[in-house]
């Protein structure tokens, strides 16, 4: 990843040039290989607007790149965080010669100088950009389809800025106006925020799959793509389905597998980082190249309890995967010697949001230490699987219920509960979604009835005053709404880029998901739902189309794995630094607003001594008092007595 920054100024002071100076700055983490900057000196701009950016070099291609670009004409000037996965087809199309002495950068302003903001229709991979145009005094920028780099913005009566992640934007002069209290809340919740918020007030977040189009008297932010728009896929034959996905996985994997650097992936004992990562070793091993592969796996004090029903060691079924492979180097590892509180810190300073799931931040950190160690420059994973190729399907039901297939229905319900994946109790719930009563439901679903706030640890006043308890049971448990909203809201629920800022920020690696191609989700959210459900078994596509590529055993497992199943032995490590750091966040008012500080102060002071397999005692110390205590940190590092503000900002360090 590389960071941009633009800082336009609608009178004459401040300087644009000292502004964007400041944002670099505050981004340095993310591009800490060069620095770049314009200011356009023109007969209508005359310094009044700027455009910079920091490079991380993490393409072979990167060693090219000089931005901020100009084409021939200086008709329009780019700037981008870019990687382009569909090169060798944009090469093609534009008639480019000796692509593979350019950068990425420089075929986007390609596409951009051909088709204008129409490129966003033929441009594939991860990307954030922004171009200047200055005969219409226009800024145009946009994120790529499944937002893989950031995006944020500011918009005030004097000046526009724009930058990768918020501490750009936060650099600015008295930029910090407090938190925002909805998006504190969602993440307090876990709920789905809105996709245009950050964590700060006045700073907007650009949604993944969004543009914006600025001019002295306009604004507009609006989408270029939504999966849920793809045109229907129809087969007459299911294993024409199987044979579609597979060729265009194949090219989704290898076209994340440019790096000059070696290639890692993560793999756990499940379906999805299982198929990138024998993918990826398919595609690696005829040009001598191997795959380093990481597993999280328990510590050795670890007890061998876990919540009921899950599989607390991944490293087995994760060895017999990389056991199919020669080219695979399987290393497993534990997050023993790492410390839970700096961690989530280091996690909170770079994702400039909360570290919501500590425990599992942790051992993936111990992942990308080791993977730095060994020089590693890119981490596969397969994050986006459960949206797009491994869809568990059992919405299917619901089509099958309402459009009269009961047989196949009955057939589909009964081979899940052979399988242990659905009760024929649960089966009925979700074929009859939307008519029954929540009374009803509940009678049929005894943890709606004990559904609690354990996990959350909201201020009481501000769970009574938006009735944050009801709230819960219906987004658990309350009817889905109809197959193709429900799959839209699946696909907005997340934002990866924060995260993959940070793993680049913090271990100077890429992550890449081909699970979260264009093209995949495109092709999975084009499909009739009765294919993840086809041959009467859960998450279909995914186990037809790696038939030949999994274990048996990994195919036809469908128990899911605990994240982190010894998390009691890190935090309770973690307990005598917590108890140091909760004074000094009770120093923010945010803290006091939002959290519930006497519920913390009690969770710190009663360490139970057993049960950390239960469900309750998870929840309050493991999600409750960690999400509590990464929010503290940052409501304390921006607005408490000995704040350290605008933030501390490094200089770009020497290729």
């Amino acid at each position: 990843m590389s960071s941009i920054s633009v800082f336009w100024n609608h009178a004459s002071d401040p300087p644009a040039e000292s502004m964007v100076a400041s944002m670099l700055a505050a981004q340095a983490m993310y591009g800490p290989h060069k620095s770049f900057s314009t200011c356009v000196r023109d007969t209508t701009m005359n310094g009044r607007i700027a455009l910079a950016g920091n490079l991380m070099n993490l393409l072979p291609e990167d060693r090219f790149d000089q931005q901020p670009i100009w084409n021939a004409d200086r008709s329009a000037c780019l700037v981008a965080d870019v990687r382009l996965d569909n090169r060798g087809d944009l090469a093609r199309e534009l008639a480019l010669v000796h692509p593979e002495q350019m950068a990425d950068s420089t075929i986007l302003m390609a596409a951009w100088t051909q088709w204008g903001s129409a490129c966003l229709d033929h441009i594939v991979g991860g990307f954030a950009f922004a171009v200047w145009t200055p005969a219409r005094q226009e800024l145009f920028a946009a994120r790529d389809h499944a937002g893989e780099r950031p995006l944020f913005y500011h918009r005030a009566d004097r000046f526009f800025a724009l930058a990768s992640m918020p501490k750009g934007l936060l650099a600015l002069p008295g930029m910090f106006r407090g938190f925002d209290e909805q998006r504190v809340i969602d993440g307090l919740v876990h709920a789905h925020p809105d996709w245009h918020t950050s964590y700060y007030k006045g700073i907007a977040r650009l949604p993944l799959g969004h543009f914006l189009r600025v001019t002295p008297d306009s604004f507009v932010c609006e989408p270029f793509w939504h999966p849920c728009d793809a045109k229907p896929t129809r087969f007459r034959r299911d294993e024409e389905y199987v044979d579609a996905f597979v060729d265009l996985f194949d090219k989704a994997t290898e076209a994340r597998l440019r790096s000059p650097r070696a290639i890692g992936a993560h793999l756990s004992s499940g379906l999805d980082s299982s198929s990138v990562a024998a993918t990826a070793a398919r595609i690696l091993a005829p040009h001598g190249k191997g795959l380093t592969a990481f597993t999280s796996v328990p510590r050795d004090r670890f007890l061998g309890k876990g919540l009921p029903g899950r599989l607390l060691y991944e490293g087995p079924g994760a060895a017999e995967v990389a056991a199919m492979y020669p080219n695979i180097e399987h290393v497993q590892m534990d997050s023993e010697g790492y410390d839970l509180l700096e961690d989530t810190k280091a996690w909170t300073d770079a994702m400039d949001e909360p570290a919501i799931n500590c425990v599992n931040l942790l051992w993936i950190w111990a992942i990308m230490a080791e993977a730095k160690r060994r020089d590693i420059g890119v981490i596969l994973q397969g994050t986006a699987g459960n949206a797009t190729f491994s869809f568990d399907g059992g919405e299917a039901m619901t089509t099958l219920f309402r459009t009269g297939r009961w047989l196949k229905l009955l057939k589909l319900a009964n081979n899940l509960r052979n399988r242990a994946e659905y009760s024929f109790k649960a089966s009925a719930l979700v074929a009859t979604n939307g008519l029954l009563p929540m009374w009803m439901k509940a009678v049929l679903k005894p943890a709606i009835r004990s559904t609690n706030l354990d996990f959350t640890p909201v201020h009481p006043q501000i769970i009574a005053q938006q009735d944050l308890l009801n709230k819960t049971v219906q987004r658990l448990h309350g009817d889905d709404p109809d197959i193709r909203t429900y799959r839209a809201l699946f696909f907005e629920r997340f934002d990866p880029a924060p995260m993959n800022a940070a793993c680049q920020a913090r271990a100077g690696m890429d992550t890449r998901d081909p699970t979260a191609d264009k093209r995949i989700f495109e092709y999975c959210f084009s499909l009739p739902i009765e294919q993840y459900a086809a041959g009467a078994q859960s998450r279909s596509l995914a186990r037809r189309s790696m038939k030949d590529r999994l274990p048996r055993t990994t195919l036809e497992r469908t128990i899911r794995g605990q994240q982190g199943a010894d998390w009691y032995l890190t935090v309770e490590e973690a307990l005598p630094s917590y108890r140091e750091e909760l004074p000094k966040i009770e120093q923010s008012p945010a803290a006091r607003q939002f959290l519930d500080l006497e519920r913390i102060k009690t969770l710190l002071a009663t360490w139970p001594d057993k049960d950390h397999d239960g469900q309750e005692v998870t929840s309050s110390w493991n999600y409750s008092l960690t999400r509590a205590i990464s929010t503290g940190y940052l409501f304390r590092k921006y607005d408490a007595p000995d704040a350290r503000l605008p933030l501390e900002a490094q200089a770009p360090a020497s290729p």
